[in-house]
C-alpha cells in the first residue's frame, strides 16, 4: 500500500516527451511490424537545436534558455585537478527545470535536486530532456530539477575520446565481443588481453592527463561545487544504478553535506572499487526466470517464444546458446539497418540488456529469440547493436578502471577469475569477468578516493532496491544500508533494473515524502503495487488493472514516467551493451 501524502500545492506536471517506446512497440508489435519499429524508433523529445559553445563556462551559474521552453542550461567551471587548481578547468554541462517558486522568488522554494541517471558515461542532460518533467513532479514544484553531464561525458569538456577517427574506432572494435571471456573462447583470450593492453596505452598516452581526473570522487566534488553555486550548503540528490556509486561516494566524502540523498539500484560498492563485480549478477538468473514465467503466462499469441512451461523455454534458450557457440550466426536483413555476426557473448549480453526494463523489452526479446530459432539472427542483432556503443564502452572503462584498484592480471589469471566466479550466474558470469579483463590493461591509475564507502550522514539516506534486479541486487541495497547508519531500504517487488523499470505510485510517494518532509519508510517496507504489462497484447480487461485508479496528482506522474523514454535510466553500465531501443543517441 502507498503511504498517504500531503500534497503541498498541485505539482506542475510537464510531459516534455509525448510518445513512449512502450506504446510505440505495442502498436508496432500488435501490427506485426517489429522490423519497422526497430528501424524507425521515435526520438526522445521534440526539441530545438542548442549550441553549447554559445555558453561561456563560469564559476557562477548563468542559466540560458535551451532545447525547450521549460529547460535552461549552463556551463559550470570547476578545477580539473582539485589538488592543483592552477592545472586548468573542466566545464560541466548542466540543465535544469526550474521551480516556478524559485523563478518568482516566492516563499517555499527548496533549492535544486541533482539527478544522475547512471552509466558511467550517460548524459544527464539527455535524460533530463526525456524524463525531467516527470522526475521534477515527483519532488514537487518547490524544487529545481538539475541534471548534468559528468566530467568527460556528453556536452562537458574536456571530453574522453581516445580514438582519432571513426575508422580507428571501428578497426579497434571495442565492444562486447572484444571483451569475451566465455570458457569456450579462452583459446583466444590472450589475444584479447593483449588488445586491452594496447587500449590502455592509447588512453594513457593520448588522454591520460584528462582521464586521471574523471574519477567518481571528483564528480562528487563537482556536485558539492554545484550545490554551493546555488547558494546552498547541502546536497539533495537522486542517483540510479552507477548513480548509487556517485551518491554513496559523496556521502562518504561529505557526510555532513547531505540534506536528502536517494540511491536507487545499488551496485556492490566494495566490489565496484575493487574491480570484483561478481555480486552484481547474483539475481540475474532469477530475473531471466521471470521472463520465462511471464512468457508462459502470456500465451502463444502474446509471447513469440512461448512454451507450456518455463523449463521448456529455458531449454530452448540453452539450445540457442549451444548453436551460436558452435556456429556464430550471420545477421543481415535488407530491411534492417544493422548487420554483423551474432556470437554467444553478444547473444548473452542482449538477453541481459532485455532484463532491464521488462515492460518494454520482454516482447521484443521473445520475437528475436524465436526468429533466431528459425534461422534469422538479424532481429536480435538490432537489439544488440548500438551506434555509439564503442564510445560509451570506452568512457565506461575510463571511469570504472580509473576508479578501481589497479588490476594487473595476466590472461591466465583472467581465465582463472572467470572460472572462479562461474557459479555466480549460470548465464551471465562471463559478462562480469569482462570488466576485469578490460581493467587489466588500464594504465591510468590516479590516487583517488576508493573507500571505505560509509559514513554517519547529516540526514539519513533513502535506498531503493528491486526484488529481481539483474545487475543491482536487493542484497546490495541492504549491504549499503549497513554502511550508512539510520538509512532506510525500500524494497520494490518487481523484475527489472531500478525503480525506473516500471514507475510505481508507492515508490514515488515514498520518494516525495522523503524530499518534502524527510519521512523514511518503516523498516521492512515493500512496494508491491506493480502489475507490469510484459507483453503488448495483454487483454483490455487486464490492461485496465495495470494503471492505478486515479487517487491524486501523482498518478499522472506515474503514467508519465511509464510512457517516457527511459534509455538512460535503464543503461547497463558495462555488463551488457543494451538494445538500441533502450539506448539511443539523442
Amino acid at each position: 500500500m502507498s503511504p498517504s501524502l500531503p500534497i503541498i500545492g498541485a505539482p506542475e506536471i510537464r510531459f516534455i516527451c509525448t510518445m513512449s517506446y512502450l506504446s510505440f512497440l505495442r502498436a508496432s508489435l500488435s501490427a506485426g511490424i517489429l522490423a519497422l519499429s526497430l528501424m524507425h524508433l521515435p526520438s526522445a523529445c521534440a526539441q530545438t537545436a542548442f549550441d553549447w559553445n554559445s555558453i561561456t563556462p563560469s564559476t557562477s551559474l548563468n542559466w540560458v534558455s535551451c532545447y525547450t521552453e521549460f529547460t535552461q542550461c549552463a556551463r559550470f567551471s570547476v578545477p580539473l585537478d582539485y589538488s592543483n587548481p592552477s592545472a586548468g578547468s573542466a566545464a560541466i554541462a548542466l540543465i535544469r527545470l526550474p521551480s516556478p517558486l524559485g523563478l518568482s522568488g516566492a516563499p517555499g522554494y527548496r533549492g535544486p535536486v541533482l539527478f544522475n541517471p547512471g552509466g558511467p558515461g550517460i548524459s544527464g542532460v539527455d535524460t533530463a530532456l526525456a524524463l525531467g518533467g516527470n522526475i521534477q513532479g515527483v519532488f514537487g514544484q518547490e524544487f529545481d530539477l538539475v541534471s548534468f553531464d559528468p566530467r568527460g561525458v556528453g556536452h562537458s569538456t574536456p571530453a574522453i575520446s581516445v580514438f582519432t577517427s571513426d575508422f580507428e574506432r571501428a578497426t579497434f572494435n571495442f565492444g562486447a565481443t572484444f571483451l569475451n571471456t566465455e570458457a569456450t573462447s579462452r583459446s583466444s583470450l590472450p589475444e584479447r588481453w593483449a588488445k586491452v593492453q594496447v587500449l590502455g596505452s592509447l588512453a594513457r598516452e593520448r588522454q591520460g592527463d584528462v582521464i586521471t581526473h574523471m574519477t567518481t570522487d571528483n564528480v562528487a566534488r563537482d556536485m558539492l561545487r554545484i550545490v554551493e553555486a546555488h547558494g546552498r550548503e547541502k546536497l539533495q540528490y537522486w542517483g540510479i544504478s552507477y548513480g548509487s556509486v556517485l551518491g554513496s561516494t559523496f556521502a562518504a566524502l561529505f557526510p555532513d553535506k547531505v540534506e536528502r540523498l536517494v540511491i536507487d539500484g545499488l551496485l556492490d560498492l566494495e566490489g565496484y572499487y575493487s574491480i570484483d563485480w561478481r555480486n552484481h549478477v547474483v539475481d540475474a538468473d532469477k530475473t531471466l526466470q521471470a521472463f520465462f514465467e511471464a512468457c508462459v503466462a502470456a500465451g502463444p499469441e502474446a509471447c513469440a517464444f512461448h512454451s507450456p512451461t518455463a523449463s521448456a523455454i529455458k531449454r530452448r534458450l540453452n539450445r540457442l546458446y549451444e548453436r551460436v557457440l558452435r556456429q556464430p550466426a550471420p545477421a543481415y536483413s535488407p530491411s534492417l539497418p544493422n548487420y554483423g555476426v551474432l556470437d554467444l557473448v553478444t547473444l548473452k549480453s542482449t538477453v541481459l540488456g532485455c532484463l532491464y526494463g521488462p515492460s518494454e523489452t520482454f516482447a521484443p526479446l521473445a520475437v528475436g529469440l524465436k526468429a533466431l530459432e528459425d534461422g534469422d539472427a538479424s532481429v536480435l542483432y538490432q537489439l544488440a547493436s548500438s551506434a555509439d556503443s564503442a564510445d560509451a564502452g570506452l568512457i565506461n572503462a575510463a571511469v570504472v578502471c580509473s576508479d578501481g584498484r589497479t588490476v594487473s592480471d595476466s590472461a591466465a589469471q583472467i581465465a582463472e577469475y572467470a572460472k572462479a566466479i562461474s557459479g555466480v550466474s549460470e548465464n551471465f558470469s562471463s559478462l562480469v569477468s569482462s570488466v576485469r579483463l578490460q581493467c587489466s590493461g588500464w594504465k591510468v591509475h590516479p590516487n583517488n578516493f576508493k573507500g571505505p564507502i560509509s559514513g554517519n550522514t547529516s540526514f539519513p539516506l533513502l535506498i531503493i532496491g528491486n526484488t529481481l534486479d539483474p545487475v543491482t541486487p536487493l542484497s546490495m541495497a541492504k549491504k549499503a544500508s549497513l554502511a550508512f547508519p539510520g538509512s532506510a531500504v525500500l524494497t520494490y517487488d518487481i523484475p527489472g533494473h531500478t525503480s525506473f523499470a516500471w514507475a510505481s505510485l508507492c515508490v514515488i510517494t515514498h520518494v516525495r515524502l522523503y524530499f518534502q518532509n524527510g519521512t523514511l519508510p518503516a523498516e521492512g517496507s515493500t512496494c508491491n503495487d506493480a502489475v507490469i504489462p510484459f507483453f503488448p497484447t495483454t487483454s483490455t480487461a487486464n490492461a485496465r488493472d495495470l494503471v492505478n485508479e486515479k487517487r491524486g496528482p501523482l498518478d499522472e506522474i506515474v503514467e508519465g514516467l511509464r510512457r517516457a523514454d527511459k534509455s538512460s535510466a535503464l543503461h547497463s553500465f558495462a555488463l551488457a551493451y543494451p538494445p538500441t531501443f533502450i539506448k539511443q543517441k539523442a
